[in-house]
Formats: structure tokens, sequence, C-alpha cells
């Protein structure tokens, strides 16, 4: 089974992804984003084969390419060592071979069809022909915000592919498995729970069967499991309709008059608080490190081992890192990115006290953590300090009472939070602050606090369908909103963002709904 897309096999036709042909062309840095995706997803390597066209020097500094192919400082270098999937082709080549053409290119000769991507500071569109710059751009200064938009046009792009090949399945299938099914003869369920069990400690679901004799048990098989539940499958995929020609998926749209944020600017050192780096966190922390002059940055995750079906889409890992604790891992490899940056790694996850020791009390004085229930054992936490000296904030979490805890913290410190979220195709990107309102005022007391049930029956964990795309998009636009609020734009107005199989819509929240007039403080 391939554990690896695991997470994946539901949203697209996987088989016939890794049997494409894919050609890429561009400068170095925009292949380098696209091929990290390709990788991610798995495509083209079961059969298929990926061009690479490039336009200039070769030689990547994309932080990603940095991450996924640190042996190779070049591009040919990884070709050389992958003949069997990369080639080099030349600009003069035929490309009737490849199936489909992503292209940052517009002067490469078009294949059928062409996806083509663009980015120019803040703004970023993708259409299916060339497209035009809206403004013209300084180059000679590099603007901050280029490099995560880029992961945003690139991961547009492999979304259009999957709608331009029919890859993406016409439904969503979150996960497949394989149960043991018995029957006991008794309608005792309490009997049938006392004298059958799984011998492996999995969950035992119990149900009455159809005639009402006698008891189903079922089990949930683990993984690795000895075959492909999907393989078993036969998914409709979404037929190619009314797709637009160009889709505009940059902060600022694509097509407007001069913004404030065209202009390139400087990022400020700042101290940032990132709780999570799974998905979301694994791709936003490196463009944040791409970046930053100085200040600290905080690597929070409790998360204890990295799994194989987890790499499809936390781009900060590798096979070299299952089996470890996220925070640690995550936390080397910044620190390698950028030295300016003091990174402090927190493997633990964030909890109410540690929130309240981050306060002084009306005299002043930090509270004792004697005033505060603590696990025997547990050891003193310096989360309570990151916090208090933090002002930006980043949520990249699949929970959402960790998301309103740690919405509380910034509140408190008068900081900003940038909260994101991805689940299969959709994601979701927003600030919120004092001004803005809080996790409460957006989404309403009880889903704000809503803490996530585990279900360990026929249902599972909740499981649910992840892609490299989607967590690229959010992962990036979070570090752009980041980057923003670490600048003197901080506090500039900023759409909240949604993301749907590679398309974006906006909504302005630049203020607090009309409904909530109290401080959040006295609500959250």
């Amino acid at each position: 089974m391939t554990m690896r897309h695991l997470r994946q096999l539901g949203l697209v036709n996987q088989p016939r992804l890794a049997q494409l042909n894919i050609l890429v062309s561009g400068q170095v840095d925009e292949v380098a984003d696209v091929v990290v995706l390709l990788d991610q997803l798995g495509a083209a390597q079961a059969g298929g084969s990926i061009g690479l066209q490039l336009v200039g020097e070769d030689k990547p500094e994309a932080v990603f390419w940095k991450l996924a192919f640190p042996q190779h400082g070049q591009v040919d270098s990884l070709v050389n060592a992958r003949p069997d999937l990369y080639t080099m082709v030349s600009s003069d080549q035929p490309s009737e071979e490849w199936d489909i053409h992503l292209s940052f290119s517009n002067t490469a000769q078009p294949t059928k069809p062409t996806v083509y991507g663009a980015v120019s500071g803040p703004r970023a569109a993708v259409s299916m022909t060339p497209l035009t710059l809206p403004h013209p751009v300084d180059e000679s200064t590099a603007h901050p915000l280029a490099p995560a938009l880029r992961v945003v046009c690139a991961a547009a792009m492999v979304e259009r592919m999957l709608d331009e090949m029919g890859l993406r399945n016409a439904v969503p299938i979150s996960d497949a498995w394989i149960t043991i099914t018995c029957r006991i003869e008794t309608t005792d369920e309490g009997e049938a729970r006392a004298k059958v069990s799984s011998s492996g400690g999995m969950p035992v679901s119990m149900t009455p069967t159809a005639d009402g004799l006698a008891t189903l048990a079922r089990i949930r098989l683990p993984y690795p499991l000895p075959l492909n539940p999907f393989e078993h499958l036969d998914v409709q995929t979404s037929p190619k309709e009314n797709l637009p020609e160009l889709v505009d998926i940059g902060l600022v749209p694509w097509d407007t008059p001069p913004h404030a944020l065209d202009v390139p600017f400087t990022v400020e050192p700042t101290n940032m608080i990132m709780l999570g780096v799974g998905g979301l966190g694994s791709w936003s922390a490196p463009l944040l490190m791409e970046q930053m002059s100085g200040g600290a940055f905080h690597v929070v995750d409790g998360d204890t081992s990295i799994e194989l079906h987890n790499l499809n889409r936390q781009v900060l890992y590798n096979d070299q890192h299952i089996g470890k604790a996220k925070a640690d891992v995550a936390g080397e490899r910044l620190k390698q990115l950028n030295t300016d940056v003091a990174i402090h790694i927190h493997p633990e996850h964030l909890l109410p006290m540690h929130v309240e020791e981050s306060l002084e009390d009306e005299l002043g004085d930090v509270m004792p953590m004697a005033s505060f229930d603590l696990d025997e054992g547990a050891g003193e936490s310096a989360l309570p300090e990151a916090i208090s000296t933090s002002t930006l904030f980043f949520g990249c979490l699949d929970n959402m009472r960790a998301r309103t805890l740690l919405n509380e913290a910034a509140l408190h410190q008068n900081g900003v939070m940038i909260n994101g979220g991805s689940e299969s195709v959709h994601g979701i990107v927003e600030r919120l602050s004092n001004d803005e309102g809080c996790m409460v005022c957006r989404y309403g007391d009880e889903a704000a606090r809503e803490e996530e049930i585990i279900s360990c029956t026929e249902e599972g964990a909740r499981p649910v369908a992840s892609i490299a795309t989607t967590t690229a998009w959010a992962g990036a636009m979070m570090a752009v909103f980041g980057l923003i609020e670490a600048s003197l734009h901080a506090g500039i107005v900023l759409p909240r963002l949604q993301w749907h199989q590679g398309s974006v819509v906006r909504s302005d929240v630049s203020s607090k709904p009309p409904w909530m007039s109290e401080p959040c403080l006295r609500h959250i």
C-alpha cells in the first residue's frame, strides 16, 4: 500500500497521476517549487516523467528545494541522479510527448494544454493563456512576498492540472479501511464485549444483527495493511466543465490599480510563536525563515512521532525523520535555514495554564507555578515566557479549542494571530486581533471551543483526506500575512481568504462583526 499518499488516495486518481508526463518551464526557483509539489503528490513516479525547461541560471535558491533536495545544488544534479524520472528539455525541443505543460514562462512554445502562472509582488494568477503582469515590476529589489506567492501559484497550477487531466475524484473519499467482522451469538452487548476483544488492542464496535438474534463485532485493522483498499474502489472523476480561463489567487487582486504592497519592503525582527508544524506549519515556517532578519521563533508541537503518511503534505520532513518528534525536527531544520533568528523548541501541547502563567497579577508579579494544577513530574514549561515575549501568533492546527486558546494568548499580549486551516481540498487564512475580532467573534462560542471527539469505531479516528496543494497554499498565505505584520504595513487591511481546489475567495473582515460590541477578552 502507498502509505506515503494514503491521505490523498480518496481525492485524486493516484495511479493515473503517477503515470503523467509533465513539462515544467520557467526560471529556476519557479520550476523548483513546482517540482517539490509534484514530488509531494507522487506525480509521474510510477511510469511517468517530468521534463524541466529552465530559463536562465540553474541554481535554485527556493527554500523548499533546499529542504527537499539538500544534496542537489543545481536542477541538473537532480536530473543526473534520477534520469528515470527527470529530464532536461531545451526550448527548441518538440513538446508533443508531454501530457501537460506547467509554465511560468510566457515565451515557451505551448503544448496543449498549457497552464500558465505568474507572480508580481502580492499578486498571483493562473491562466490557460499567457499572462501579462498588471504593473511594472522593480526587479532591482527582491519582494519579500514573492517566494510565498510563488508557492501559492505553483499549488494553483498543479490544481488546474488535476482538472485539465481529469484526475480529481468527483466525490472525495476521506478514508478506506478493512475490518474483521464476526457474528457473536448473543444479544447482550455487555456479554459480547466481556468475552470478545481485539488481540491487537484495537477498539471493537458492536451492533445488533439485522435478525435481532446476535451481535456483530467489527475491528478496524491498523495500517499498514496487507492490501490497499482503494484498489478495490472505482471512483468516478470530475468532468472538465466550465473552468475559468484566468484564476486570480493572490493577496491583492491581479488586475487592480497599484497597491501599497506592490512596492518591496523590509521585514523587521519580530518575536513569533507557531502552534503546530504539521501540514500548515511546515510550509509556513520555512518561508518566514527565508525573509526574517532577526527576532525569535518559537516552535510548539506536541506530536511525538512523524509518520509516513504525513510526508505527502508536510514538507519539512522526510523518511529519515519518521518516528521523531515534530517540534525537534522542525526546530533543527529551521535553524539551518536562518542563523539570525533564535529558534526555540517546545515539544508539548499548549495548555490553559501556559496562557494564565504568561499574565502578570495585579501587583506585577508573575503568577507562581503552584497556582495551577500541573501533571506530577511534568516539569517547568518555557511556553509562558514564549507567549509573554511574542507579538505574532500562528495557529497551524486542526483543533478549534486549541486555536481559541492561542487566540486568547495573542489578545492578552495585544498581539496578532494568523489563523490557518486546511481540510481535504478546502483552506482558510485570516488575521485576528483586538480590532478585528477573535475566534468567538468569527465562529461563535460553541464552534470556537469545540474539542474534536475521536471515534475509533468503524468510522475511524475522524479520517481527513489531505493533499499538498491545499496545505502549501494555506501555509504560504499564512507566511504572507505574517511577513506583512512584521513590516511597516502591520495592520493594513487584509481580506479573509478561502481556498477550494485551486480557486480563492476574498472576504472583507477589516472590523469586528456588528453583533460583537464587547472587548474580545470578555467573551473568549
